[in-house]
């Protein structure tokens, strides 16, 4: 089996931002609070270990690893950020900031999709599938007769249809045929790819480099996460792929599931749960309907209007303020309070300007 790609980020690095009353950006990072502008800011974006903003002056600024880099006026720009690194689109030019490079893509983007680690896209000048990855542009697919089919981005993957309706996938910096016929549906996550077939109808999985077959029936749903496939069967039963292992979750339809990461969150029976790295936990009696997951990790407003976050193998309260808005970054969870200022929870301990 091949060694794959594993999610090895210091949770330590992740950060947040937030601002005072006045505007006045702040970055969090492990327990440290760092005033980023002395003045108010037009926007700003959090996640992995990276902050970007448009500054009062309209400079679209981006803080990795504590260090300022200015990527020119924000007019006519729009950006934002995945795990690894930032992108931005001026106009028809497509970029990409990471470790202190700010590097260009395309003068003349057609259409592009991103994931956690990676960027494909295609430019109008030619049919041509290209990948960006670690500082890294790579021809995928060049299409001279015909017209390239749908492209999807995962974590650490790409899948595609090209023209003669071949399945192939991009992972570890290889392309692999999957299929010679064109799957009736598909998705790339991380360090795999899982696919309907269009000839047998089979749920299939590409996992490190091995093609497995999970159902002989087509499903009825599927979603997928980092080494990780949930599915509704064709019997109704509810099943998850962790880790090569199959595991029958339920013989029910879930009411709800949502994969992200490791993580399979689902409501059943009238409680929701959470199957995290091959674990079943138990987090409410309730469906919430705010709720966001980050890399194993959930928060929710439960019943009685509390921020409820899970993390770890526990759930913990929060607060129960009035929340206007939160969302997490790993286990960084950052919460906004209906006077306009914001708090982070962070191991149990809450920080900002109060």
């Amino acid at each position: 089996m091949l060694s794959g790609t594993v999610r090895a980020q210091d949770p330590t690095a992740y950060v947040q931002g937030y601002t005072d009353i006045r505007r006045f950006l702040f970055q969090f990072r492990d327990g440290i609070t760092r005033q980023l502008e002395q003045q108010p800011v037009r926007s700003y974006k959090a996640a992995g270990s990276i902050i970007a903003y448009a500054n009062n002056a309209n400079d679209l600024i981006v803080v990795e690893d504590g260090v300022k880099s200015k990527l020119g006026d924000m007019t006519g720009t729009s950006y934002e950020l995945n795990q690894t690194f930032l992108y931005y689109r001026r106009d028809q030019m497509l970029g990409v900031f990471q470790k202190g490079e700010n590097k260009p893509l395309t003068y003349f983007i057609r259409d592009y999709k991103v994931s956690d680690s990676l960027l494909a896209f295609r430019d109008q000048v030619a049919d041509i599938l290209r990948v960006y990855k670690d500082g890294t542009i790579r021809e995928l697919e060049i299409t001279l007769a015909g017209r390239l089919n749908e492209y999807r981005t995962g974590e650490n993957t790409v899948a595609y249809v090209n023209n003669t309706g071949f399945l192939k996938a991009y992972y570890q910096d290889q392309l692999w045929d999957l299929d010679n016929v064109a799957p009736e549906s598909f998705e790339p996550g991380g360090n795999l790819v899982a696919f309907v077939d269009g000839f047998y109808q089979y749920l299939k999985v590409f996992y490190y480099g091995r093609l497995l077959v999970l159902e002989k029936l087509k499903p009825q749903s599927y979603q997928v996460g980092f080494e990780t496939v949930a599915y509704v069967a064709d019997d109704n039963s509810f099943k998850v792929f962790n880790r090569g292992k199959l595991l029958k979750i339920e013989s029910f339809i879930p009411d709800f599931y949502l994969v992200r990461d490791r993580s399979v969150l689902f409501f059943l029976n009238n409680r929701l749960e959470l199957i995290s790295d091959g674990k079943r936990f138990e987090l409410d009696e309730f469906m919430p309907t705010r709720y966001t997951m980050s890399d194993d990790h959930v928060a929710w407003m439960d019943a009685n209007g509390r921020l409820m976050l899970f993390s770890e193998g526990k759930t913990q309260l929060v607060s129960q303020e009035a929340i206007t808005a939160f969302s997490l970054n790993g286990a960084v969870l950052k919460y906004d309070l209906s006077d306009g200022t914001s708090r982070i929870w962070y191991r149990g301990k809450v920080y900002g300007n109060r």
